[in-house]
């Protein structure tokens, strides 16, 4: 199949604006909320399971589902991208909304550990990847110079989700119960993907190269090979706050604040992933990604490390962190279509965190190993290995932003 050339003029290939555009972005905003929106929330289904059906599993072994849902939502890809390519969005984004809705009704039955890998880690992360993926690539058909602006619009859902299912699940759970809060949660999810699914819309012609393979080319650019290996690292770190930050504020007798605390990180992730991007537009992908890579590694040993038992303090570094952490969400995507043509941009995503989701199954876990070494009430070695992940990984990102276009501190990339 020939592929079309893209026209000389870049503002004739991307509309950038209007209202059409606009309308995809708020059909990407309406599906990542509940797959995004789930991820982010995981640290309260994680505590909540802890102390009730699963009781008698340790800490480690209750991170696994969550583990699983998260390794999932990024290997996907790896499959999901070259299918997006070739046949577009029609047949992924209905078979990714049944699949989410499905795994939550399921999960409201489980009762045992088998039970909940399976639902909640298995299908309902396998659905999510699909979501996020083919939400994400079409993002890329409307917008290039605004491409980082649109994606952070677009992924602020995650914050918003990350957010309301918390607050959601502790108001219902005391009265209703887990079962039919996990059956709400469904009957959410399905709302907003029916939207979602009408304005959700691609616009470029198909490509004939993708296949359900790793996209082999994309290693032979070290500027590929570096951004992924960065943000490989970085998904070693970005989801132990948030898995964990409800745990540590009850495990310090913070017992006011661990179930809201996780909501203000998400809260402020959702202005994380909206500013960053109309900046990183205007001042480079790369750039604004190593500064916020940087202020996270600061929040990580300079205020979780030694806030101890203040409230102040904890509310102070979840918002810290949350802002900043944010653009693991939002910039990362925008810094690997960077790097490639749009056609290839899903086959070469879906290939990058095909790899990366590796370190996002193994992080949660390892993690809860480090913590359990430091017999479950001694935090500091956890912090300090999230901590010393983030400043390698941004270290990384600064090897791939001089590689690509030199180390002058002003050069925009």
């Amino acid at each position: 199949m020939e592929i079309l050339e893209p026209p000389t003029s870049v503002h004739e290939a991307y509309p950038e604006r209007g209202l059409k555009a606009y309308s995809v972005v708020f059909g990407a905003w309406l599906i990542l909320f509940p797959a995004s929106g789930i991820l982010n929330s995981t640290g309260i289904f994680q505590a909540w399971l802890f102390q009730n059906q699963l009781q008698g599993y340790s800490e480690s072994e209750v991170s696994w589902i969550f583990s699983t849902f998260a390794f999932l939502f990024f290997f996907g890809g790896l499959f999901v991208g070259p299918i997006f390519d070739n046949y577009g969005s029609k047949t992924l984004l209905p078979a990714g909304a049944a699949g989410l809705s499905i795994s939550l009704v399921a999960t409201s039955f489980c009762k045992s550990y088998y039970q909940f890998i399976l639902a909640f880690g298995c299908l309902g992360g396998g659905a999510s990847s699909i979501l996020w993926t083919t939400s994400i690539a079409t993002l890329g058909h409307w917008f290039e110079q605004n491409r980082g602006l649109a994606t952070g619009l677009a992924t602020t859902a995650g914050g918003f989700g990350g957010v309301g299912y918390p607050v959601i699940f502790a108001r219902l759970t005391s009265r209703i119960g887990f079962a039919w809060t996990m059956r709400c949660f469904a009957l959410l999810s399905t709302f907003c993907f029916l939207l979602g699914v009408l304005l959700l819309d691609t616009r470029l012609p198909r490509s004939s190269r993708g296949a359900l393979a790793l996209n082999w080319q994309g290693f032979r650019d070290v500027r590929f090979v570096l951004t992924m290996s960065a943000i490989f690292i970085l998904d070693w770190a970005v989801l132990i706050p948030p898995a964990y930050i409800t745990i540590y504020a009850a495990s310090v007798n913070l017992h006011s604040i661990s179930q809201h605390i996780l909501a203000i990180l998400n809260a402020a992730s959702i202005f994380g992933r909206g500013l960053p991007g109309p900046v990183a537009d205007r001042l480079g992908r790369f750039n604004v990604m190593i500064a916020c890579s940087t202020m996270c590694t600061i929040s990580i040993l300079g205020l979780w490390l030694n806030i101890g038992s203040s409230i102040p303090g904890l509310v102070a570094f979840a918002v810290v962190y949350g802002f900043f952490s944010g653009s693991a969400y939002s910039l990362t995507p925008v810094c690997v279509a960077q790097l490639c043509k749009t056609e290839d941009y899903a086959s070469r995503y879906g290939t990058a965190y095909g790899i990366v989701s590796f370190a996002t199954l193994a992080g949660v876990p390892l993690s809860g190993t480090i913590l359990s070494a430091g017999r479950g009430d001694n935090y500091s070695p956890l912090i300090l290995f999230c901590g010393a992940t983030y400043a390698t990984s941004t270290l990384i990102f600064i090897m791939a932003r001089g590689v690509s276009k030199g180390w002058r501190l002003r050069t925009k990339f």
